[in-house]
């Protein structure tokens, strides 16, 4: 039970300063929603981005063979 009271007090310390930091704190509850909303939608647009393009890129560079390097 001291393990995840010590867990609980962890995440509410680091959630607190994360509050802090973008002041956050200060705001009404429903905004603080819309905004942790908009942050879900930019993290989920940059790891599609991410996942899209520059993995495909990373493979297709490593798929090509020696000579095309030459070509550029």
């Amino acid at each position: 039970m001291d393990l995840v009271k010590s867990a609980r007090e962890f995440i509410s310390h680091w959630y607190l300063r994360y509050l802090v930091s973008i002041e956050l704190y200060m705001v009404e509850p429903w905004e603080r929603v819309v905004i942790h909303v908009i942050f879900a939608i930019f993290f989920g647009l940059f790891w599609y981005f991410n996942y899209s393009v520059i993995v495909y890129s990373i493979a297709h560079i490593r798929d090509c063979p020696s000579r095309a390097y030459e070509m550029l």
